[in-house]
């Protein structure tokens, strides 16, 4: 008989070295939290990374004793802030736990794929033009082709950097932008998707700091030569993303890791944008290994096909060891989903004592 009672929960909680740039500024390290749920003798993990909050201790002391097999049912009904953060590492310890109860893969607990072999596409961030033809051109020699690259909100600099990348990038490469809001006016952002587009970049995500009304007026003022417009930031709550759809925000919709607040929540997100005929990319967040696999496993079912942005943090946001013992086998711009159950990686133990601060059992 198998045993779906959840008997005990514990979350560990530190933070991860980093270096990144953003439009917004620089980063030096991730907060993490690890999530580890129980039942008999399966355990399933999850994570998220935010800052320690409390919310998560009521969230996994409310778990115990209940059915696994409930999954997101069992998260309570949030919609905003941290709170519905945390939620997604519950989620996805959920989702790994029942898989291994069951002797199933995520991918299948999800809906199922029809293949199991899902393109990759990493993110750089380079302090410059030169240094981003550089990284780009080690990517395109290890097999990928889809990359996203990192933009500051200053046109010169983007644009140079758009060129060095197209020009190192094999026939055919996908290259995608991010400026995590950085240009502050519509006029701004209009110029930056024209010349981006035309100096090489497929999609422009999150050119402006900007609601759905600006970013549909953004839309119907570019050419046909500008980049496609994804939104991120307007698609992480399902009434944003409701709102940017129905007044044409959009080109692609990008589902960001560690956003919707649970694997079910994030497909639906999907099937949303899918249904106002957009398309969509799973993008990363720079996990520290857990819930990489769980949104590999996702976009193998969400975007059967497409790339999915998360790679893990140790292999292109700077951390220096990947919490997952064995990440799942990536190879030739591909990674490929175990048959193994649930998530089909495993917590290293060592790596966790290493940059974990804190730990809190139930």
């Amino acid at each position: 008989m198998k045993d779906f009672s959840i008997t005990s929960a514990r979350v560990d909680w530190g933070r991860m070295p980093v270096k990144l740039r953003f439009s917004y500024g620089t980063i030096d390290a991730f907060d993490f939290q690890i999530v580890r749920l129980r039942a008999g003798d399966a355990e399933g993990i999850g994570e998220i990374v935010v800052p320690r909050h409390p919310f998560l201790d009521e969230v996994l002391a409310g778990l115990i004793g209940a059915d696994a097999r409930g999954l997101d049912a069992l998260l309570p009904a949030v919609t905003d802030g941290l709170e519905r953060l945390v939620c997604e590492a519950v989620s996805i310890a959920l989702h790994d736990l029942l898989g291994r109860i069951s002797g199933l893969p995520l991918y299948v607990l999800l809906g199922g794929a029809a293949q199991t072999r899902v393109p990759l596409m990493p993110c750089i961030f380079p302090e410059d033009a030169g240094e981003a033809g550089q990284q780009a051109r080690s990517w395109f020699e290890r097999g990928h082709r889809f990359l996203k690259t990192k933009l500051i909100g200053d046109l010169a600099e983007d644009q140079a950097r758009v060129e060095a990348i197209r020009a190192v990038a094999p026939d055919g490469a996908t290259l995608q932008g991010d400026a995590n809001e950085g240009y502050t006016t519509l006029d701004e952002a209009l110029e930056a998707v024209e010349r981006t587009g035309r100096a090489g970049l497929d999609v422009f995500e999150d050119p402006l700091k900007g609601d759905a009304d600006a970013y549909a007026a953004l839309r119907r003022r570019r050419s046909d030569d500008a980049a496609r417009i994804m939104i991120d930031a307007l698609a992480r709550r399902t009434t944003d993303l409701a709102d940017a759809l129905r007044v044409g925000a959009a080109d692609v919709v990008g589902i960001h890791p560690d956003q919707p607040g649970s694997l079910s929540r994030a497909l639906r997100h999907v099937r949303l944008a899918q249904a106002f005929g957009v398309p969509v990319v799973v993008g990363g967040t720079g996990y520290t290994g857990i819930g990489t696999a769980a949104y590999q496993h996702l976009t193998a079912v969400a975007t059967p096909g497409g790339p999915c942005g998360e790679l893990g943090g140790a292999f292109d946001h700077g951390m220096p060891r990947s919490m997952a013992r064995r990440p799942l086998p990536m190879a030739d711009g591909f990674v490929t989903l175990p048959d193994a159950p649930g998530m089909g990686i495993e917590l290293d133990e060592q790596v966790l004592g290493e940059f974990a601060t804190g730990r809190a059992d139930w």
